[in-house]
């Protein structure tokens, strides 16, 4: 275990969202408390030392930083209270001066590890506000001469501060802890509502563009029954009227749909979807539109494939392929529909064989209202509606096409 886990166990747990002010935090840390030892080995000329803290979560000294001629990297070792001399320094609370282990030490608290040079050593707790924050050892004495009542005066010194310093900085990390969760709140409280934002402001788009759309065609409804009215005793000629009537009211019923289904798109959907049977459901919808153009399906759909959350993808089938039947209706065809793994996308492709798109209408086909089917055949919501749901999947949709060869629609989901 290094020190970045033994920090996070208690101390600085949590405390940093960020990767870059986690390893910051951690390094600020971890050079105050070399700093500390250094001057604690210093004050008494020691060639080693450590520092324990304890971990409250698991009632654990947890050795933070250790610095010895061998180089041997003991960080993360763990201790219970009352094991071992570190563990017996911390459980009582009362600094150990050692001249000679042999002679002052039970076996059973003696240190396992045989690196030491010298026999002798000082064990001191850390504590704040009568809190136990850890344990400092100094061994190692430069000139080999055991530690006398003056070096461990010396280190309980520096160690009060050391307590406090240690403490200090671990309430400083907590405060910034809670401002730092406070601003990921304010965060994720800004950008949902730059979301919504975003997604009323589409609706706003498309709700200014329908009243625009439908007014045409209720000023011609009102026209035509004036005119049938009129000419009541003419029955072929209101006939004729209360037709076109009967387009206009129908061109009014889609736009209302188109809106229906885009505003439905906007509404979060928990329930997740198998993409294969969403497809074949779309596909049974339009059975009837695909048979009378005379196309044929053609289904290569790869096998278990994760499912994901419902935002109105089968509201983005359907406008995909009664687009592709649109395309495909006077010579009938063949639509392929692709559904696999990219990396980490769902990709479903349709390809027909239908008249295709114009280069320079290609970057046009997304936007509310833009159509090239003749007044009465279709709304202009369709792909801006396609456009929108898969953006609200965190998706994206693309469009290759040449004129006479085809179209191919290619979706791209992400789901992880």
């Amino acid at each position: 275990m290094n020190i970045d886990n033994i920090i996070k166990t208690d101390i600085l747990k949590s405390v940093f969202s960020s990767d870059i002010m986690e390893k910051e935090a951690l390094k600020s840390f971890k050079d105050l408390l070399f700093q500390d030892l250094s001057l604690c080995m210093k004050a008494v000329g020691a060639l080693s030392g450590s520092i324990f803290l304890f971990d409250k979560v698991q009632n654990e000294l947890v050795l933070a930083i250790a610095k010895n001629n061998n180089h041997i990297d003991l960080e993360g070792a763990r201790k219970r209270l009352g094991e071992g001399i570190s563990g017996k320094v911390a459980l009582d609370r009362r600094p150990l001066l050692v001249k000679n282990i042999e002679n002052e030490i039970f076996y059973d608290y003696r240190p396992k590890y045989d690196h030491y040079q010298s026999k002798s050593f000082l064990s001191i707790p850390l504590e704040y506000s009568g809190d136990l924050i850890g344990v400092v050892n100094i061994t190692d004495k430069s000139t080999g001469i055991p530690f006398d009542d003056e070096d461990l005066i010396r280190v309980l010194n520096i160690s009060k501060y050391l307590g406090i310093s240690i403490a200090s900085l671990n309430n400083f990390l907590e405060k910034q802890k809670v401002l730092v969760c406070s601003l990921i709140r304010e965060v994720e409280t800004l950008k949902e509502s730059i979301n919504q934002s975003k997604k009323f402001s589409s609706l706003g788009k498309l709700v200014g563009n329908f009243v625009h759309e439908i007014n045409n065609p209720l000023d011609g409804i009102i026209r035509y029954i004036n005119l049938s009215l009129d000419c009541i005793e003419d029955k072929e000629t209101a006939k004729k009227y209360l037709s076109e009537t009967k387009e206009g009211l129908s061109r009014i019923t889609g736009l209302v749909k188109s809106l229906l289904d885009f505003c439905w798109s906007l509404t979060p959907q928990k329930r997740k979807i198998d993409i294969n049977m969403a497809i074949e459901e779309a596909l049974f919808l339009l059975k009837n539109d695909i048979m009378s153009h005379n196309i044929s399906i053609d289904k290569k759909f790869s096998l278990n494939l994760p499912k994901i959350v419902d935002s109105g993808l089968k509201i983005v089938f359907t406008n995909i392929i009664k687009n592709a039947c649109h395309a495909m209706k006077l010579k009938g065809g063949t639509m392929t529909i692709h559904t696999s793994l990219k990396n980490n996308y769902l990709e479903i492709k349709f390809s027909d064989t239908g008249t295709g798109i114009p280069r320079d209408i290609q970057g046009k086909i997304f936007d509310p209202f833009f159509t090239t089917k003749r007044m009465g055949e279709g709304t202009g919501l369709g792909l801006a509606i396609t456009k929108e749901i898969v953006e609200n999947s965190n998706g994206k949709v693309a469009v290759i096409s040449e004129i006479d060869k085809g179209a191919a629609f290619i979706i791209q989901i992400p789901f992880i």
